[in-house]
């Protein structure tokens, strides 16, 4: 059957219906048993685990180690250290004239997946 209505009487027919309809009395004992129904559960603590403190402690030696093995090297390294990396960045600031293009295009392909794969999920659901 062919529905003869636009959608603005469709909503005024439903408004009128929801005006006329009686309404109904709440029930006193609405609030105890809807209440009842929920599960008192404790909420979850935050722990330290034992894999927290030797991760700290972990990361604190090779940090300190690292930083302590730059105390110490000679001048002469860390000045050969300087020159290879202003070398290094000169070299991609000339040769990787793509890298910035490249990188953003990348970027991009990723999100667009990210929010492909989002639009998919929710439209399942």
């Amino acid at each position: 059957m062919d529905n003869l209505l636009t959608p603005n009487e469709q909503d005024s027919f439903i408004e009128d219906a929801l005006r006329s309809y009686p309404l109904a009395k709440i029930p006193k004992d609405i609030t105890e048993s809807v209440m009842a129904r929920i599960r008192n559960e404790p909420a979850p603590r935050f722990q330290i685990t034992r894999t927290d403190y030797l991760l700290a402690i972990v990361l604190t030696l090779v940090l300190g180690g690292i930083i302590l093995g730059f105390q110490f090297l000679p001048p002469i390294v860390l000045l050969q250290m300087q020159i290879q990396g202003i070398l290094l960045w000169q070299s991609l600031l000339v040769n990787y004239r793509w890298l910035l293009p490249m990188t953003s295009i990348i970027l991009g392909t990723f999100l667009a997946g990210i929010a492909f794969y989002q639009l998919l999920r929710y439209q399942r659901s």
